[in-house]
């Protein structure tokens, strides 16, 4: 028995040493992680120097990913792990236009090297906006050098403002047009025996066609090609009079490209070449040789010198400190009912944004900016009506369109003092539609009912198990067209027409914008500098702040971005070509993604009234 106590005891000596060993060593290790915490928030709360721009250099414009009015800011802890995350890598549009302002005049700045092939999706009127900053930057005498190994459609047109394009010679410069080619599946519902009951107004009003059809109608087609034919007009002629080339001349290589690449011995970088769409066939080796030769070295002496245009932005800002500020409100994707991120207009976020703004002495004049094709009718009256109590004490409302502010989208502007537009802003389809699915069908194939008693006609008329009445149906009917009288009536009170005016122009069409200017849907055609200028006239001011009103991150999360170098923050590093993802897909993965989204409109919708403004047909493939 002693040497069993004996061998017990040392036994628990040992766990007891042991464990407080773990101890010690737990408590060395929350005092490293405490004293490893507040060195980083004392690093992390001083001041970043401001990057330097370097005497003599070229502003490097390297979009990467999608051109979006405000880009949505990821949890900085998820940008720790984006080598192995899909996370979205964005563009603000007023980012770019904003650095080439501030570079035009700035004498530091020698030139432009443009890169596009980091770019992903972009709106025409955002690409015209681009190409047009470049344009107003050429004015200073300084050269613009197009650099990327290839060219989109997108890409081409701002490449074809520079000076001298470089493409490498296994690129290629592919021009194919604008089209719309929603994706139909009234079969596949069918054979799944889902039952979409639909009710709309409005003959061209489209968005439901590919829940009743496999096909798009006559009527759609007449109205898509009358839209998609002015932004092609719009695009070839930007880029014929940047190039110097006659008009027609990209549609008619187009409708020759097959002998005209034959011509190239099947080369498209070739063709490009021959065509007069880029100027040098060289690898980058060539052209970055050529560059440093006329601009110098950078301080590695590997490439020449530069400055990103990120980086410059971080450089250059100062801010102001006017009186008075302009409140910039960003609509910006599906409007939907409740609360959200800045890539949806979310009716209580948006109509916060605009009652802070309203409610703020500083601010004059209030600008709505819009990139949506609508949503819930619900969310966008909220959201105008919040507009309209800002008017009513005495703040003007300028309304400036982006790339799409169609449906929702233009139900939200409709009663502002101005509407700006693009010529190329996807703009009208006044319309209105609900869509309920009901699945008895489906549910019957697979041996199961749905049965019962109510004490009203209306008890369980929204039950998607059971077939819908025709008195729901002609209720929700009722509803749609009072809604769209509704529509109709707060676009003529807000343009100065009749009814029966703006009823000859809505039924749900799309037009581009400067067709509608032509038919008064808009006031005046011009960019979001333009309509800047247009608000501060209105409130009668000269100097004042721009202010972007958004959700601000907190301290911590700003701490925790700049400690970790998340794109929370504006990157202040002079980097150059560093890839990133621009959100390219597979084609038959983004033909089932696109299924998908459009599927899924069954389900995302939240209007309470089950009343949609929504235009499918602006989304434009290029």
């Amino acid at each position: 028995m002693t040497g069993i106590k004996y061998i017990v005891s040392t036994v628990m000596k040992f766990i007891q040493a042991s464990l407080k060993t773990i101890q010690g060593i737990g408590t060395l290790t929350l005092g490293i992680v405490v004293l490893m915490f507040a060195f980083f928030v004392i690093v992390g709360s001083a001041p970043e120097p401001a990057p330097h721009v370097p005497n003599g250099a070229l502003l490097v414009l390297a979009p990467s990913g999608d051109i979006v009015e405000q880009k949505d800011e990821p949890d900085p802890f998820a940008t720790l792990l984006a080598d192995y995350k899909d996370i979205p890598v964005q563009t603000s549009i007023h980012d770019i236009t904003t650095a080439l302002k501030r570079a035009k005049d700035d004498d530091r700045i020698k030139g432009l090297a443009l890169i596009t092939h980091y770019m992903g999706s972009v709106g025409p009127s955002h690409m015209h906006a681009i190409a047009a900053a470049i344009r107003d930057f050429k004015t200073s005498g300084k050269k613009v050098y197009a650099l990327s190994m290839a060219y989109t459609q997108a890409g081409y047109m701002l490449a074809a403002e520079a000076d001298t394009i470089y493409m490498n010679p296994q690129g290629n410069v592919i021009l194919s047009g604008y089209g719309s080619y929603p994706m139909y599946f009234r079969s596949l519902l069918e054979k799944i025996g889902a039952n979409v009951n639909v009710f709309k107004v409005g003959k061209y009003k489209s968005a439901v066609e590919p829940f009743l059809r496999d096909d798009m109608s006559p009527a759609a087609k007449e109205a898509n090609l009358a839209f998609l034919g002015s932004l092609w007009d719009q695009y070839t002629a930007s880029v014929e009079a940047a190039r110097g080339m006659e008009t027609g001349t990209v549609k008619s290589d187009i409708e020759a490209i097959a002998n005209n690449l034959r011509a190239a011995e099947g080369s498209f970088a070739g063709l490009a070449k021959n065509s007069g769409l880029v100027d040098e066939l060289a690898p980058r080796a060539v052209w970055r040789k050529a560059l440093i030769e006329e601009y110098g070295a950078n301080k590695s002496g590997d490439s020449f010198k530069q400055i990103n245009f990120q980086s410059y932005l971080a450089a250059t800002d100062h801010r102001s400190n006017n009186d008075k500020d302009i409140a910039v409100i960003t609509a910006q994707g599906p409007i939907v009912m409740g609360s959200g991120p800045i890539n949806v207009t979310a009716a209580e976020t948006v109509a916060g944004y605009i009652r802070e703004a309203r409610n703020n002495d500083d601010t004059a004049v209030i600008v709505l900016r819009i990139n949506s094709g609508g949503g819930s009718a619900f969310a966008s009256e909220i959201i105008r009506q919040e507009l309209v109590t800002a008017q009513e004490q005495g703040i003007k409302v300028i309304a400036s369109m982006g790339p799409v502010a169609a449906s929702g989208g233009y139900w939200i502007a409709a009663t502002a003092d101005e509407i700006w537009a693009a010529p190329s802003t996807i703009t009208g389809s006044i319309g209105i539609f609900g869509m309920i699915p009901t699945f008895e069908k489906t549910l019957d194939s697979v041996g199961v009912h749905s049965d019962g008693v109510g004490t009203s006609p209306l008890a369980g008329a929204f039950d998607i198990s059971r077939a819908m009445s025709d008195n729901t149906k002609d209720i929700i009917q009722q509803s749609i067209e009072s809604g769209y009288r509704e529509f109709l009536s707060l676009v003529a009170r807000g343009r100065g027409k009749t009814t029966q005016e703006v009823d000859a122009i809505a039924q749900g069409r799309v037009w581009a914008g400067v067709t509608a200017k032509e038919l008064g849907l808009v006031d005046h055609l011009g960019s979001f500098d333009d309509a800047v200028n247009a608000a501060a006239k209105a409130a009668g001011i000269e100097e004042y702040n721009l202010v972007f009103y958004r959700e601000q991150p907190s301290e911590f999360d700003q701490m925790i971005a700049e400690l970790f170098n998340s794109s929370l923050t504006a990157s202040v590093k002079n980097t150059y070509l560093k890839p990133q993802s621009s959100g390219g897909f597979d084609p038959i993965l983004k033909k089932a993604l696109a299924l998908k989204d459009d599927l899924g409109l069954l389900t995302n919708l939240n209007d309470p009234m089950g009343r949609y403004v929504v235009c499918l047909t602006c989304d434009v493939t290029q």
